[in-house]
């Protein structure tokens, strides 16, 4: 039987590390309480005033002693844990992953660099050897530079390309010190074929398993071994992607990677509900203010869109069994405040069947430069080049003294958010 490896020479093969920083939030707030980030228990807690709040990251003490985890639950953290629970800082975890990104810059050029979450970068260090030695020195060199630099211990993953790389982080590297592992395309049988559930493989959620699980397949060595052709047929370019990852294959180059036009993109916003939405006058209020902030977005772009979208979740399932909706409608090009939100209100008004919402979101789509202008018959020119004075000014009083610098009466009203959420970053404290 012939397989992907047979061939070495066609395989992709650099020097490639993903770096880890380890439980980041949780150690950053250990490192402000003079604390050591590996004997801390700790757990950041998004929202503390809400039993519903979740985790943001914990301590590894934590997540060993209580199996608290991301996403685990305010409710679920029992008074006997000896867990110190600490407010997010988000403006802070910033700074520190500037502060370590520029670390992992220095031992390689920009393009070999690229970071993948707050949390986690790669860097191709193929062209570095003759500057910095090998993989492990390298790997060595950053984390104590790190730790030097920060107290933030890292987890590297080593791996002939990015996939590699990640799955050696992921399922090795963090396991113990020296926190760094290696795997190769020798190493697949023992690595990635030992993996034991589909779901710890990067790349396959719960909704792929399902469906290899249905075709048979219930592990790694399984998929790589399934005909590539039928794993085409139930996925189509993903079941191609899935029979090479099986077999450790990744032809990604970080220097190559896709950069996608943004002159095209949609903007929008989304926020998670601290309680259950129940009147109109709530729902619109909310969904309204994110219009606002999706029209705001379009302007400082000089843009205009097309398409207006409306998603909202429920906080419950309803009586069909559905958890959730979302809805589209097009438009005249605008970036208007008002009419991107008289859009909003028509498909909520149409849509809405009265279920309690917890999380809502909207989106302006096929967006782009305009090239003329569009009266109406029930506005004069005169009045409409107003009403665009006024918008940009209130953009930049805002972007020069902040959202509650000016906001509309709108937003005092009970199912409001956007006053008390001016000051977060990234939906937490700063």
């Amino acid at each position: 039987m012939t397989t992907p490896l047979d061939d070495p020479t066609r395989l992709p093969s650099r020097d490639v590390m993903c770096i880890d920083c380890k439980s980041f939030y949780a150690s950053v707030e250990a490192i402000r309480r003079a604390e050591y980030p590996l004997a801390a228990k700790n757990a950041v807690l998004s929202r503390a005033e809400s039993a519903g709040g979740l985790i943001l990251a914990a301590s590894p003490l934590t997540k060993a002693n209580y199996g608290v985890k991301l996403g685990t639950r305010y409710f679920e953290i029992k008074p006997w844990m000896d867990i110190q629970i600490c407010a997010p800082h988000m403006q802070q975890y910033i700074e520190r992953n500037y502060e370590i990104n520029t670390i992992f810059r220095e031992f390689a050029a920009d393009e070999d660099w690229y970071v993948y979450s707050i949390d986690e970068s790669f860097i191709d260090v193929t062209r570095s050897h003759s500057l910095f030695g090998g993989n492990h020195a390298i790997a060595t060199a950053i984390q104590d530079k790190v730790f030097a630099k920060t107290g933030i211990i890292t987890t590297v993953g080593i791996g002939q390309n990015p996939l590699l790389a990640k799955l050696a982080l992921d399922n090795a590297a963090k396991e113990a010190p020296p926190w760094q592992a290696s795997w190769g395309y020798a190493d697949v049988p023992n690595t990635i074929w030992k993996i034991d559930k589909l779901t710890d493989f990067w790349s396959i959620g719960s909704r792929t398993a399902t469906k290899l699980q249905n075709m048979g397949i219930f592990n790694l060595y399984a998929l790589a071994h399934t005909p590539r052709e039928k794993l085409e047929d139930r996925f189509g370019v993903l079941g191609d992607a899935l029979y090479f990852h099986a077999w450790g294959i990744d032809y990604s180059v970080i220097s190559r990677r896709y950069v996608p036009r943004t002159d095209t993109h949609g903007v929008g916003n989304s926020q998670v509900l601290m309680r259950d939405y129940t009147t109109l006058e709530d729902c619109e209020t909310v969904l309204c203010e994110i219009g606002d902030q999706v029209a705001t977005r379009l302007r400082k772009h000089g843009q205009v869109a097309e398409v207006i979208s409306i998603g909202v979740g429920f906080s419950e399932p309803n009586a069909a069994g559905k958890t959730h909706w979302g809805a589209q409608i097009h438009i005249e090009p605008t970036s208007r405040t008002d009419e991107i939100n008289h859009a909003i209100r028509f498909l909520f008004e149409q849509h809405w069947d009265g279920e309690p919402l917890r999380n809502v979101g909207v989106r302006a789509s096929k967006v782009s430069k305009p090239d003329s202008t569009q009266l109406s018959l029930f506005e004069t020119a005169e009045q409409k080049q107003a009403t665009d004075n006024l918008e940009l000014t209130m953009d930049k009083i805002r972007s020069k003294l902040g959202y509650t610098a000016i906001f509309r009466a709108s937003s005092m009203l009970e199912g409001g958010t956007a006053i008390g959420r001016a000051d977060l970053v990234g939906g937490h404290a700063k």
